[in-house]
């Protein structure tokens, strides 16, 4: 046997070996075998430590396989320098370090506890997989190309680990490296382009890490992940960093770009984090998460997309410092039961709307800007959240936030300007709107819609083309602290049947009038100040009878047009420099005034105070309108009760008898639309009658309402909202979301425990109202001690039945001059009891909406007619009853 040192291998020449095998049978551990230029048909076993050197000085040095693979390696630590490899190497144990060789006809596999190495090798043309990792193997691949792989370039499975650094994968047929099990992969400065499939892909428990590299040009996505499927509460059980069971990826300082699907994806349990990639010129989603799955970006860059920018369905996405350009449909958009957080983020030139919410997704937007969309900046739907503070939305075609359908939002510190309607709500619940400026709107700066009640406090309407504010037909918007300027219409518009709450508003230099009051309209303004509108500073329609406290108008021609009919109340009102002063100033027995003379001079003689100008209602006629209601007959006769027992109270004191132990605080239970604010608002009326409370009148407030963005600000918000109901109601719609479910450190616990005083120090003062889904409700009153004992009575508001909501569609005709057909009544009645329940929802809101739908498809019909009689112009028949199925939108 020849001893240690150099073994030498030729196809021909004196004192060398013919084969590699040979050279191996010879050598010792630890020697070193030189290959000449030539090539050498035979399969090699390595199971020692060796070196394998080729000598190509004078020509390369090939190894092709005969049978099985071309190289095997089972033990000790081999090296492998300069070969060319025909067919494939497998090694399953030791360390087999592979350095400047070309592989091709067959993959590199590691297995079992093999310890691979790569430099600056390449391996191409092969079939299944260019480098495959399985078991507990660990290689490191430094340099290298993998290309032309017909399959997957690069597999990594079971419990493997991958290192690869400078190294290119380039046009496999399939994906550029598969990660799957409880393996995982780290890419340093690598490049993985032109696949037939996903860029990288990763799957079940896999972890990948990918730092300062490039993905491009893939038929499939750039990037994937694909974790156990799960839904969208399991995906909130843990914070991101806390799911180690989850699909996961770190992807840093990279470049993904020209993907054929989506640049970023994730499904399941998977985890992706992203920090200053950019993602560019996808054919579908710059990123897309889905089922569960949860991404983080920080300080990153989506440009030109074919779909959506950002698309979240059922999943998490917490976005800080990013921008998005050029998005092919919406900017973001956001589904299911998805929950969404953006950063000063920056959201721009979207074709769609650049924020789309929908089902019941919970989206908060900070200090971000949104421009450029030929829809909406931001648009609310189905039963989604909006969380807005701070930043911009601008260059909108549409409208700057629109909230529509069970949508609800809360918008703070905001600007929107140049958009075409500024902000515009046609939701049931009642957003808020608070510290808003919004200006340079071609239509309104802000438009409540039929039925709707949005908040808005603190907030700049200014150049509006239209409208500063208006507020639709039947709406019940609360206006508080509010500016009005440069209005190219009215200042506030308060359309047909609108019943508003403004307090403190200033309005200034409209084209038309400060404050106009539309038919039937109604609603308490207090301190209001117009000045310098084109037309008189108010007008009130026909039957509009609002109640105007502290108006001061100035610097106008005309105060006041009254339209035959109106009915308003004022209540200490001056003006100054105004040259024709129409303002009532004594009280009459048409309309009810205590109103100052211009100037602030006192009033005239025999006005008497504001308490005696507003004598108590009747009780009579109080609950004549309660009776009148159409359906509510449990709760009628709730309410009687009370009434009886209440009066009962007041004739024992009167007698010097000890009152009886008695709540005049209410839990009102039941769906939107079945009553609630309307009997709430009697019956503060009704105790205003009995004289249980100075004033009656009813203050609503939500959660937005009482809680507080910060430590220490929940308390003065719920104080000043009681205040405002002291002598009155204070009714608090939807007062289950103050103890969200599962929150327990939540502000709104703040709320309860303040509300909880002040309703013992003012118990005789003012009577609280919660009101929302009866299952809720438990719910809430459950959640503190102090509210079982204080909220000892439910109201049940039970849904309409088909009857019922036949007698509302046929009240709203009556108010609007039109006739029922005893056919049509029928119909309708059919028509109800068709549609399911829930899309009907049992409530009034949708019969209005059924009734306007009649006047459309009537006026649809009779609009051929050159010469209708008054008859056709107002009968309604069963034609125009919409078919069976969902009610369109509004």
């Amino acid at each position: 046997m020849r001893g240690r040192g150099t073994q030498r291998v030729a196809a021909r020449g004196w004192g060398s070996h013919r084969t590699i095998t040979a050279a191996l049978r010879a050598a010792s551990s630890g020697s070193v075998i030189s290959v000449s230029r030539g090539v050498y048909h035979e399969s090699v076993l390595i199971d020692r430590d060796i070196s394998i050197v080729a000598d190509r000085e004078h020509g390369p040095v090939e190894l092709v396989s005969t049978d099985g693979p071309a190289l095997v390696s089972r033990a000790g630590a081999a090296m492998v320098h300069g070969l060319t490899v025909r067919g494939a190497v497998h090694t399953s144990d030791g360390v087999l370090t592979l350095v400047d060789c070309d592989v091709s006809g067959g993959e590199v596999a590691a297995d079992g506890w093999a310890r691979p190495v790569l430099r600056d090798c390449r391996i191409h043309s092969t079939v299944g997989a260019g480098l495959r990792l399985r078991g507990d193997a660990q290689a490191e691949v430094i340099g290298c190309a993998i290309e032309e792989v017909d399959g997957d370039a690069v597999v990594v499975g079971q419990s493997a680990r991958m290192t690869l650094r400078h190294t290119t994968i380039t046009r496999p047929t399939g994906n550029g490296i598969v990660v799957s099990d409880r393996a995982s992969a780290e890419l340093d400065e690598c490049t993985v382009t032109h696949t037939g499939g996903v860029g990288v892909h990763a799957q079940e428990q896999a972890r990948v890490t990918l730092r300062a590299g490039r993905v491009s040009d893939t038929a499939g996505d750039g990037i994937r992940l694909v974790g156990v499927a799960r839904d969208a509460d399991s995906a909130d059980a843990h914070p991101p960093a806390a799911d180690a069971g989850a699909c996961q990826a770190e992807v840093g300082d990279t470049v993904v770009t020209r993907s054929g699907g989506n640049g970023l994806s994730a499904y399941g349990a998977a985890q992706l984090t992203a920090r200053s990639v950019k993602v560019d010129d996808s054919t579908r989603s710059g990123l897309y998460a889905q089922s569960g799955a949860r991404m983080v970006l920080t300080g990153c860059e989506i440009g030109t997309t074919g779909s959506t920018g950002l698309a979240v369905r059922d999943a998490r996405l917490e976005a800080a410092e990013s921008t998005l350009n050029g998005a092919g449909a919406n900017g973001l958009f956001a589904d299911g039961d998805s929950h969404v957080v953006l950063r000063r983020c920056a959201l721009r030139d979207s074709s769609f709307s650049s924020v789309h919410l929908a089902g019941h997704a919970d989206v908060e937007l900070d200090d971000c800007t949104i421009s450029g969309t030929p829809q909406h900046g931001v648009r609310v739907t189905g039963r989604s959240f909006l969380r807005m503070s701070g930043g911009t939305v601008k260059r909108t075609e549409m409208t700057g936030v629109q909230v529509e359908e069970d949508g609800d939002a809360t918008v703070r510190h905001t600007t929107i300007e140049n958009v075409a309607v500024g902000i515009r709500v046609e939701s049931s619940h009642r957003p808020l709107f608070e510290d808003c400026t919004v200006r340079s709107t071609p239509q309104a700066g802000l438009e409540a819609g039929p039925g709707s009640g949005p908040t808005v406090r603190d907030s700049h309407f200014s150049d509006s083309g239209g409208a500063g504010v208006f507020l639709d037909r039947d709406s019940a918007a609360t206006i508080e602290d509010c500016v009005i300027l440069d209005a190219g219409g009215s200042g506030l518009v308060v359309w047909d049947g609108a019943r508003p709450v403004v307090r403190t508003l200033r309005v200034r230099n409209c084209g038309k009038n400060g404050v106009y009051f539309g038919t039937g309209s109604a609603g308490v303004v207090d301190d209001l100040t117009v000045s310098g509108s084109h037309f008189p500073a108010l007008f009130l329609g026909a039957q509009a009878s609002p109640r105007i406290r502290r108006c001061h108008v100035e610097d106008t021609d005309s105060d006041l047009n009254l339209a035959e009919g109106s009915e308003p109340t004022f209540v200490d009102c001056t003006t100054s420099n105004v040259r024709s002063v129409s303002m009532p100033t004594t009280e009459t027995p048409a309309r009810r005034v205590l109103a100052g003379q211009p100037g602030g001079a006192p009033a005239a003689a025999g006005a008497g105070s504001e308490t005696e100008a507003q004598e108590r209602p009747d009780l009579d006629s109080l609950l004549g309108q309660l009776n009148d209601l159409v359906g509510l007959t449990r709760v009628k006769h709730d309410v009687g009760t009370l009434v009886r027992l209440m009066q009962m109270v007041k004739r024992r004191q009167e007698a010097g008898l000890a009152p009886p132990p008695l709540s005049r605080n209410l839990v009102f239970a039941g769906n939107p639309g079945t009553g609630k604010t309307t009997i709430a608002r009697v019956y503060g009326q009704i105790l205003n009658a009995l004289g249980m409370l100075t004033q009656g009148h009813l203050v609503e407030v939500d959660r937005g309402s009482l809680v507080g963005e910060y430590v220490g600000h929940t308390a003065p918000k719920t104080q000043a909202a009681f205040r405002r109901a002291i002598g009155g109601v204070l009714f608090i719609d939807e007062a289950y979301a103050l103890v969200p479910d599962g929150q327990s450190n939540d502000f709104g616990q703040e709320a309860i425990s303040t509300l909880v005083k002040l309703m013992e120090d003012h118990r005789d003062q003012v009577v609280v109202i919660v009101a929302g889904y009866p299952d809720e409700m438990i719910r809430f009153i459950a959640a503190n001690p102090g509210l079982s004992s204080r909220f000892n009575r439910t109201l049940t508001f039970d849904d309409y039945v088909p009857d019922e909501l036949v007698d509302i569609v046929a009240h709203h005709a009556g108010q609007h001059e039109y006739q029922l057909a005893d056919v049509t009544r029928a119909a309708l009645n059919t028509y109800f009891s068709s549609v399911r329940q829930a899309e009907r929802s049992g409530n009034g809101r949708f019969a209005r909406q059924v009734f306007q739908e009649m006047t459309e498809r009537h006026a649809y019909r009779i609009a051929d007619d050159n010469d209708p009689t008054k008859e056709q112009l107002s009968t309604l028949l069963p034609a125009d009853v919409p078919e069976e199925g969902p009610l369109r939108e509004q």
